[in-house]
């Protein structure tokens, strides 16, 4: 009898410990969740505004950009883009600006300039002895003509300098730049970008250090199965991604607006360009990932009990806080919709490796180091 009731105090122990491991949340860590996205918004839109003022201030940190500086920028971030350029301005920034436009010819001693990685402007443009095709550039730039679009889904958006010359024919809608502008140079934006995640890091970390080494924990006895959860939420990533570039194209040809790189996507690959890449590169690789997943991830998860309301309103903030530098609400969808998509898989992962937060920071660590790399070696 004595061995009976030894075995059964054995199994109810037991019993209890499965049941401590399987307990996700600790209903005391809703207050910290609370606090920390409070933390957050302070941090990431009030500290992070006061940066900006200060260091607006200081002229190191700011760079002035001629409008056809302006204008050259815009070709280069819009595929679609094309420009006309007097040759002294073209002349001028070409080396600066050479690896990410071209000129598709001369027309009425303008330079047609358009973006580098357009693969259309030569069939569309450009005629077998390297002339241009009159009377389709002549289409492109009438407003009574119909010509549009380089391909489908690629329109074709026109820039142009307030204060220069332009053809005497160019009678299309056209998007107008007028300067001379003042923005802050790459390396004061890498900086502010820094110091906001460096200074939210410590806090969010401290608020949430229950949760992620009870998470760390589990990680580790996972052991294999944490590198087939890697393996599988990144190729959930990758179809992602697929699904993004048609939700794009499908609202690019609803708006009809011709796809760009998202402003905060901009702002990203020029700083990695700058004298500014390394702080970039630790905030985009190493501390974003991690202060993103505990909020939109673990905090707003954990407030709320449906996981799938959680989902939903973790993908929609997630997507608009990074668009909030979109011009309009249809920019940001054909703009943006990469980081709904991406909000929605972290979420998903999330889920589906039972709410371990180290599953989506691990993925959207090696996501973010993947494309620093594809930015500054290969685009």
């Amino acid at each position: 009898m004595a061995k009976e009731n030894e075995i059964i105090k054995f199994e109810d122990l037991f019993k209890e410990e499965i049941v401590e491991r399987k307990t996700k949340i600790n209903p005391t860590n809703k207050k910290n969740y609370g606090y920390s996205i409070l933390v957050y918004i302070l941090i990431m839109y009030i500290f992070a505004s006061v940066l900006f003022v200060v260091f607006s201030e200081i002229p190191a940190f700011k760079v002035t950009y001629t409008e056809a500086e302006l204008v050259l920028n815009e070709v280069s971030a819009d595929l679609g883009g094309l420009a006309f350029l007097d040759d002294h301005s073209f002349s001028l920034y070409s080396d600066e600006y050479a690896n990410e436009v071209v000129s598709a010819g001369i027309y009425e001693n303008f330079h047609v300039v358009v973006n580098i990685d357009n693969e259309y402007y030569q069939s569309l443009l450009v005629t077998s002895d390297e002339t241009l095709r009159i009377e389709t550039l002549e289409g492109m730039i009438q407003s009574n003509q119909v010509i549009k679009q380089w391909t489908p889904g690629v329109f074709i958006n026109i820039y142009v300098a307030e204060n220069q010359e332009l053809p005497d024919k160019l009678s299309a809608d056209v998007y107008t730049l007028s300067g001379p502008v003042t923005q802050m140079t790459g390396f004061s934006m890498s900086l502010v970008n820094f110091l906001v995640y460096a200074a939210l890091l410590p806090i969010i970390v401290y608020l949430m250090k229950n949760d992620l080494i009870y998470d760390f924990k589990e990680a580790k006895a996972m052991k294999g199965q944490f590198i087939v959860a890697l393996v599988i939420g990144y190729l959930y990533l990758i179809f992602g991604n697929v699904l993004a570039s048609y939700l794009s194209r499908f609202f690019s040809s609803v708006f009809n607006l011709s796809a760009v790189e998202a402003v905060n996507q901009t702002i990203i690959s020029n700083a990695l360009r700058s004298n500014g890449a390394v702080l970039m590169i630790v905030s985009a690789v190493i501390l974003g990932p991690i202060v993103e997943e505990l909020i939109f991830r673990k905090a707003v998860f954990g407030l709320m009990k449906s996981d799938k309301w959680a989902l939903f309103v973790s993908t929609l903030v997630f997507g608009s806080i990074h668009l909030i530098g979109e011009s309009s609400f249809s920019a940001a969808l054909v703009n943006g919709s990469a980081y709904f998509v991406m909000g929605f898989v972290f979420g998903y992962i999330y889920i589906k490796n039972n709410k371990n937060i180290w599953v989506p920071i691990t993925i959207h660590v090696i996501s973010n180091l993947i494309s620093v790399v594809a930015i500054m070696f290969f685009l």
